[in-house]
């Protein structure tokens, strides 16, 4: 492209185009990158939150309110020690099942 030709007032005009352009351009490739984060973050089982977070020092994405669960186990010999089959599991279970108990005679009905 010559510019030669061109005066002052058609170059600075030309360049108002130009960062126009420029600002145009970047975002639409940053847009298409985002895309493609998000969708090899899905593909992965990830969500670009979490990697975000990840980024940001480590930390997991701030899951939504972690409500209590409901017990679906209890204990036979004391029906107030109940479990809700999450997380680490109490020592009544761990000896009813090392003395060859079934976890579903625990089940609460």
């Amino acid at each position: 492209m010559d510019l030669s030709g061109l005066n002052y007032n058609e170059l600075v005009e030309l360049r108002k185009r130009l960062d126009v352009e420029l600002v145009r351009r970047k975002d639409q490739e940053k847009r298409q990158l985002l895309q493609d984060i998000e969708a090899r973050a899905s593909e992965s089982g990830y969500t670009l939150a979490e990697l975000l977070a990840l980024a940001a020092g480590g930390k997991k994405a701030a899951a939504g309110k972690k409500t209590a669960g409901v017990a679906q186990f209890a204990n036979p010999a004391n029906p107030e020690q109940t479990w809700t089959g999450r997380g680490r599991k109490p020592q009544w279970v761990i000896d009813f099942l090392g003395n060859g108990g079934d976890i579903e005679a625990l089940r609460i009905a």
